[in-house]
């Protein structure tokens, strides 16, 4: 027995030795961490147990204990002492107070155990040191399951294996010193601690985990080595400023590129310097270093836009990025800021502002835009798509053929539907509208058809249709699109033979009505979907005409804007003569989803709201939400820069090109135009 645990101690003492010295000084270096420095002590002060004395243990340890074992008792507790500090340190988790529990724990059992002046079968401190391990293996499981769940796995799963270990010889050491047993039997004696094995077998499990974390650290070194240089080679090759100031605003970096737009040649030569006392103009030096100071203190990194001075004093304007830079103690050491060069785009800002305001001033009279002659009543303008979709409604107009209306909603489909019935051979026979989508269906067929009396319920009287009263003429169907399936086929069967019933009635009616059709959807669409009959399409869609949204005719909006203040001028009473320019642009730049219907409601709004006779516009309500009391600069912008490169036939780059026009560099223009949205589609 004696021979056993001499061995079991050289082999302990050995590795207690070698693992100790090197988590000691990997825990002293640079680089080293807590747990190495407390890993290192533990195997140190198991070193000396282990080793004084090797031999005769167990004879000595007899009540009253000798100075050697009170000695070598002092180094095994001081490794019990150092573990849960150790638990702390590797997982991060488990509470303080437990720690210092442990450790008073040890120091009553010390004392006790020290005091002892006979042996006893069962002596107190035997007690105490049962439920001190217990403590700490509870201790350490908490802290290692902790550790898993919280990302941690590998280190955990290691550290909870260890752990098991430490369960196991507990339990053997409980079972060996409480009551008669194999262990007391088979060693002979109970002054046997199988939980003295454990410090080899954790320091072999933890030391080769430890040594791993290294590697893994190592290894992560290395990575973050290599992004660091791929970082240091972007910053050093990107076209934005990269300032790195301290605390006191003091320059630390400046990446290549500031160095070189900022006028200098090294960062020799401003390195240390204040960055505000030479970049700020005169009269904003003390209050940027104020707002700097208080950033720092309040640890509130601001992101602004900024002007500063160049070595050759000109003037460079900056968006800045801020961020907040810390030293290893997670200190605030000094800021990193990422400056953009706007002062192209903020100088086109200026001009553009400036080209508002004076659009804003020029007033222009509306009377400049009178109605061409030969306009049909109501149908206003000039542009190529409206007078070619006139000219074919003139041209179907003297035939019988069936018309669809194509065209968006608010295009002014029923004016169109007027026009060819005023030009047709029955302009003196009635002209019958229906509007399809504002019909209940329940009503549509005894709108259209009439009814006999007493067919349904509320048919007091017979009624004719719209049919019999539109007969000899014309008949508008508007929203063609909204007719139900159920009475396509009868709708159908009127345009092919002119004949049709009435509800409830048995007599066959003849009508000779000629039909125009509008709608705002896509009937072949609605034919692919089953919504329409495919033959009642073919028989609506004998000649087409479709009429441009207003969108795509901008050139008529003036002369329309002329038309409809002229008109609610005099609806109520007022003298509106004027617009400005500024605002004409902006009726001929807004898209107008609702088309001349709503560019009608504004104008009306406008005329009510105007206290003079000029034309002051209200806000434009649509789908969109927009209004044009808040059109933006860009849209202004958009305009200008429209306006100018149509003049220069799109071209950029030259003396007579647009960018010199503009008074902008070529390549800040291209970027203006790709913000804008601005192509040659748009010409």
């Amino acid at each position: 027995m004696l021979n056993f645990y001499t061995i079991i101690a050289f082999v302990t003492a050995g590795v207690a030795l070698v693992t100790g010295l090197i988590n000691l000084f990997i825990g002293l270096s640079k680089n080293g961490e807590k747990v190495d420095l407390v890993f290192g002590l533990m195997s140190l002060t198991m070193f000396v147990f282990f080793m004084f004395p090797p031999a005769g243990f167990i004879l000595l340890d007899k009540a009253p204990y000798s100075p050697l074992i009170d000695i070598k008792r002092i180094f095994n507790n001081a490794f019990v002492a150092l573990f849960p500090w150790f638990v702390i340190s590797y997982t991060g988790y488990g509470k303080k107070i437990v720690a210092y529990l442990i450790d008073a724990l040890v120091v009553v059992y010390y004392l006790l155990m020290a005091l002892t002046e006979t042996d006893s079968q069962k002596p107190l401190w035997v007690y105490l040191v049962l439920v001190t391990h217990a403590l700490m293996v509870v201790f350490g499981f908490y802290a290692g399951f902790l550790q898993i769940r919280n990302g941690e796995k590998k280190k955990g799963q290691w550290f909870l294996f260890a752990m098991a270990v430490y369960a196991v010889v507990y339990i053997l050491t409980f079972i060996n010193q409480v009551g008669d047993n194999y262990f007391g039997r088979m060693m002979g004696t109970k002054l046997f601690f199988p939980i003295n094995l454990f410090p080899l077998a954790f320091m072999l499990i933890m030391g080769i985990r430890l040594r791993a974390s290294i590697t893994e650290k190592y290894q992560l070194e290395k990575i973050l080595h290599w992004r660091d240089m791929q970082w240091n080679s972007v910053v050093q090759n990107m076209q934005l400023l990269i300032v790195e100031l301290d605390n006191e605003a003091r320059i630390v970096y400046l990446n290549p590129y500031a160095i070189e737009a900022l006028g200098y040649h090294s960062l020799t030569e401003l390195k240390g310097k204040n960055w505000f006392d030479i970049f700020s103009p005169k009269e904003e030096i003390e209050k940027r270093k104020s707002v700097y100071t208080d950033a720092i203190q309040e640890k509130k990194m601001l992101h602004w836009k900024s002007n500063i001075a160049t070595k050759k004093d000109a003037e460079l304007i900056f968006n800045w990025t801020n961020v907040f830079v810390y030293d290893e103690r997670s200190q605030i050491k000094g800021t990193m800021s990422i400056g953009l060069n706007v002062t192209d785009e903020e100088n086109a800002f200026k001009e553009i502002k400036h080209l508002k305001i004076e659009l804003e001033k020029e007033n222009l009279d509306l009377k400049n835009y009178p109605l061409p002659e030969g306009n049909e009543p109501g149908i206003i303008g000039k542009s190529e798509a409206i007078l070619y979709a006139i000219q074919k409604a003139k041209q179907v107009a003297t035939t019988n053929a069936a018309v669809l209306l194509e065209g968006e909603t608010g295009v002014g489909k029923e004016l169109f539907a007027n026009l060819i019935h005023k030009h047709s051979y029955r302009s003196d026979k009635p002209f019958v509208k229906v509007n399809c989508a504002a019909l209940p269906p329940e009503l549509i067929e005894s709108e259209l058809f009439g009814h006999e009396k007493g067919s349904f319920t509320g048919a007091l009287q017979a009624r004719k249709g719209r049919f019999e009263l539109a007969n000899g003429g014309t008949i508008f169907l508007d929203e063609i699109g909204e007719l139900p399936l159920s009475l396509q086929s009868k709708l159908l069967r009127v345009l092919q033979s002119g004949e049709f019933e009435r509800i409830g009635g048995q007599e066959t009616i003849k009508v000779d009505v000629r039909l125009i059709s509008a709608t705002n959807k896509n009937l072949l669409f609605e034919v692919n979907t089953s919504h329409f009959r495919e033959d009642l399409y073919y028989r609506l869609n004998v000649f087409p005409v479709t009429i441009p949204a207003l969108r795509n005719r901008k050139e008529d909006i003036p002369l329309l804007v002329n038309h409809f203040v002229k008109k609610f001028s005099d609806e109520h009473r007022k003298q509106i003569e004027n617009i400005s320019k500024a605002d004409l642009v902006r009726l001929t730049e807004y898209p107008w989803p609702g088309n001349i219907r709503e560019l009608i409601n504004v104008i009306e709004r406008s005329i009510i709201s105007s206290k003079d006779n000029t034309l002051r516009l209200e806000r434009i309500d649509s789908i969109t939400g927009t209004t044009v009391s808040s059109f933006s600069i860009e849209e202004v912008e958009r305009a200008h820069i429209l306006k100018v490169l149509k003049e220069s036939n799109w071209k950029i780059n030259g003396q007579d090109g647009a960018a010199v026009k503009l008074g902008l560099n070529p390549n800040t223009l291209r970027s203006r135009l790709k913000k804008l949205n601005i192509s040659r589609s748009d010409n």
